[in-house]
């Protein structure tokens, strides 16, 4: 109990997984808060100051499945190891309990054991600094963010404001930050008790980690990103107890080339995850046709961060229509693809000293299968292939054939689970290794001769020779045998129980220490030929790029795969403002359709001229689809993907913004209505000429005269002011007369036919504006009592006839007041400069950052 005060000291908010033989023991609190989260049984064990010491545990070989529950309840756990090897017999014995130490912390956002990860998603561990001086002209914020399973690596500047926006983007597992930076919504990821280093210091564990002179060899990099970096890593370290497992040099992201999404617009869309936490009904699960994890990574990377580079953007265009254009190419890569094994996973876990022979043998079966990817590649590739090919091209030729050809040489046909098994390591590769095995098995052999000339010479056939922890090798019999055993001179006795008597001979005695001597050297040996391929596979430079390569590969061919029958194109991107979309759909509204039901697609035009398209109709129509519809396609355009329609064209959009559906947010004291205000309020301050804006039915939490100002106002805030490309959909057909003093302001309305009484809705987008909601008829098809659905249409007639001649039109054409000036924000960033308090770098990123807003403004 002393060995474990002292190790929980060390990790006080963690629970600690004590060894205890094959169990891993937990005490006290631990113990307590364990068997309530893993419903096992508590016990005791021992006391302290006199009190029964509550304890549990779990068995050894079953902890990564107890380990995965608990992390996913949101504990840290700390393991603590024998550090120390049992005596063997025949040494002396222990004195004291076997030595014990932390080996690992293991944590949501540093595991990479594949039981606890999920396959085909990223497990981020991100770290947020705020600037180390109080500056008041600054509120940039430092991120790093690591993926330890992988080893990527990156980093960020960004203002506080986008904090929420980059949070929303990674969905990190874990973060390291001061508690006031980061939102509500975050804070439970947040691990206790963590403190940012200086500047100087951070400095110099950065580049002592990746051995470079000075950090700035590796990047151009900020203070803030770099105080991340080191905390980020610095915790990586403590989580191995002092090891640093294989991590990539770190990139730089800038925030700029990223098409921006806020929080409530990636909740709207459900692109990489849906409100209930799966990930199904998503814009991921619609479109992917990868067949490997590490594809399904990359490509959730490409749908959560769409890119605002054209020249990225159409280099993934050019690479997939290239492979869909080669005939059978796609058929061949998909068997390829499908059996080339996650080797950035594998390097993680051998890089961190957990990996496993299977490990070894996704290295060895990738390389194969980059040979066999070149050998199919090399006869198409030309001057006219596309350069995102001829990159995949050369980085993948032969790259690691020296290294192929030694685990080959190295690795077994077949494979143990676990190195202490035994038999990783094949014939042949090492001579003193097959020796050591020589004896070992001939030692066997022997011991089946022994037994059997033992059994004649002593007249017992049932005598036995076996193999004890304690004993060694002994020679076993019954009670009934062993008095008649008893009388050889030649025969120790060694033992005896209510049903066996053990006896032991000098040539037995010999032959056990051969054997054990033998097994013991050949296990050594393999573990350390074992632990050198490990180290040369971990330090070869090319491999972590082909892994990167191979996943590439699988989302380029899965996208081939996507628009290899035709309904699905390769959008035009452009730098103006153009929006076209003719006959477009719902991906993931398409894929969960019947497969005799069809969708209806729908044109979207938003050009410079009528940049705002007034949406009407009756609810169940499709506004909604519509609306989202047109906003995931801009992301996989700007995602370098396919697109579901017949024809885009798109203007490269900076910022997109979708309202669409209605949710509470009463944790934290805010109604519908507040939200849906909170959102309208972002769009309004953050939209610009190059935004998308789709949002629904703004208003119409309050009430109908409240609404329907706020609604006039925003709309003529989008239409006026910001000027975004924007899609309104409302439910307040007075805003239709606006077309007359908004020029580029269309309305459209959800096609609708009243049949025999029956309301049909065509869920087709046409020019004009709705005539009536058809809310009755809503309510009719929801399965409201008919009593109360004929009740209403009478009260509506009666209601629609009295206000026809009691109420007035709305004044829709009064002069409205000028809106207020916009902000000067060049000015705002002048007043906000303190001088004195830059440095000579920091007054010349500033002064270009001005220059920048100049021109924008």
């Amino acid at each position: 109990m002393a060995q474990w005060f002292a190790l929980k000291a060390q990790e006080p908010d963690a629970l600690l997984f004590f060894r205890m033989g094959d169990f891993y023991e937990l005490f006290f609190g631990d113990a307590e808060t364990a068997s309530m989260a893993l419903d096992i049984s508590l016990t005791t064990r021992g006391k302290h100051n006199d009190t029964p010491i509550p304890m549990c545990g779990v068995p050894v070989a079953a902890a990564p499945a107890y380990l995965a529950r608990l992390i996913r309840r949101g504990f840290r756990v700390a393991v603590a190891e024998q550090t120390e090897q049992a005596r063997k017999p025949g040494e002396p014995p222990q004195k004291g309990p076997l030595a014990r130490a932390i080996v690992r912390l293991v944590t949501a956002g540093t595991i990479t054991e594949e039981e606890l990860l999920e396959a085909g998603r990223q497990n981020l561990l991100l770290a947020v600094v705020s600037p180390a001086k109080k500056v008041k002209a600054s509120d940039l914020c430092g991120a790093a963010w690591i993926d330890i399973s992988t080893g990527s690596f990156e980093t960020a500047s960004l203002g506080r404001h986008q904090l929420e926006e980059l949070l929303a983007r990674l969905d990190p597992s874990e973060i390291l930050a001061d508690p006031a930076l980061i939102p509500a919504p975050f804070a439970p990821r947040l691990a206790p008790n963590i403190s940012a280093p200086a500047t100087d210091n951070a400095r110099s564990r950065m580049a002592q980690i990746f051995d470079v002179a000075q950090i700035g060899i590796l990047g151009d990099f900020s203070d803030e990103e770099i105080r991340a970096g080191a905390m980020v890593l610095d915790y990586v370290r403590r989580s191995q107890a002092g090891s640093m497992p294989r991590i990539a040099r770190p990139l730089r992201r800038d925030e700029s080339e990223t098409l921006g999404l806020d929080p409530a617009t990636r909740a709207s869309l459900d692109l990489v995850q849906a409100r209930d936490g799966t990930s199904e009904h998503t814009l991921l699960a619609a479109i992917d046709r990868c067949v490997s994890p590490a594809g399904q990574r990359l490509l959730a990377q490409w749908i959560a961060a769409p890119s605002t580079d054209i020249a990225v953007i159409q280099g993934r265009q050019e690479a997939w229509q290239w492979i869909n254009a080669q005939p059978g190419l796609i058929d061949a890569l998909i068997p390829l693809l499908r059996r080339a094994p996650d080797l950035a996973r594998a390097l993680g876990r051998l890089s961190s000293a957990r990996g496993l022979p299977r490990d070894l043998a996704a290295t060895r079966d990738l390389l194969n299968a980059a040979d066999a990817l070149v050998a199919l590649l090399e006869p198409l590739c030309g001057e006219t292939t596309p350069t995102l090919i001829r990159e995949l091209f050369a980085g993948i030729y032969g790259r690691a054939d020296s290294l192929l050809a030694t685990l080959e040489k190295a690795l077994a046909e077949t494979l143990p689970a676990r190195v202490e098994d035994g038999g990783v390591i094949a014939t042949g590769y090492d001579p003193d290794l097959d020796r050591y095995r020589g004896l070992r098995d001939d030692s066997k052999r022997l011991l089946a001769a022994l037994q059997q000339r033992y059994a004649e010479k002593f007249n017992v056939a049932t005598l036995k020779i076996r193999h004890h922890a304690q004993l060694g090798y002994i020679i076993e019999t019954s009670v009934l045998h062993g008095a008649k055993l008893r009388e050889f001179p030649e025969l120790s006795f060694r033992q005896g129980t209510a049903n066996l008597v053990r006896f032991t001979t000098d040539e037995l005695l010999d032959l056990d220490r051969a054997i054990l001597e033998a097994a013991d050297r050949a296990a050594g040996l393999e573990r350390r030929l074992f632990a050198a391929l490990v180290a040369e596979t971990v330090a070869h430079p090319a491999l972590p790029e082909l892994a990167t390569l191979f996943a590439m590969a699988d989302v380029l061919t899965g996208a081939a795969r996507l628009a290899h029958g035709g309904a699905w194109c390769s959008p035009e991107m452009t730098r103006d403002q153009s929006f076209e979309l003719r006959a477009c759909r719902h991906p993931v509204v398409e894929a969960a359709l019947d497969k005799a039901a069809r969708f209806i697609p729908n044109d979207c035009l938003l050009p410079p001229d009528q940049r705002v398209m007034l949406l009407t109709g009756p609810n169940m129509a499709g506004k909604s689809t519509f609306l989202r519809q047109t906003a995931l396609a801009v992301v996989l355009a700007q995602a370098g993907l396919p697109v579901p329609a017949a024809r885009a064209r798109i203007g490269i959009v900076d910022r997109l913004f979708s309202r669409v559906g209605a949710a509470d947010d009463l944790a934290r004291g805010r109604s519908t209505f507040m939200v849906e205000m909170t959102e309208t309020a972002a769009i309004l301050r953050q939209a610009g000429p190059r935004s998308l804006v789709v949002v629904d039915e703004i208003g119409r939490g309050t009430s109908t005269l409240d609404g329907l100002a706020i609604a006039w106002a925003t709309l003529e805030a989008l239409h006026s002011q910001l000027g975004s490309r924007t899609i309104f959909a409302t439910h307040f057909h007075e805003l239709c007369s606006l077309s007359d003093s908004m020029p580029r302001l269309t309305p459209f309305t959800m096609a609708v036919r009243e049949w025999q009484g029956q309301v049909i809705f065509q869920h087709e987008v046409r020019k004009g504006s709705a005539r009536k909601s058809w809310g009755v008829h809503v309510a009719q098809l929801a399965g409201v009592p008919q009593p109360v659905v004929q009740r209403a249409t009478r009260l509506l007639t009666a209601l629609e006839r009295d206000q026809g001649r009691a109420v007035p039109q709305l004044p829709l054409f009064d002069a409205a007041p000028p809106p207020p000036a916009a902000p000067d924000r060049l000015r705002e960033a002048l007043e906000a400069l303190d001088p004195d308090a830059l440095s000579p770098r920091e007054a010349l990123e500033t002064l270009y950052a001005l220059r920048k807003l100049a021109l924008e403004t």
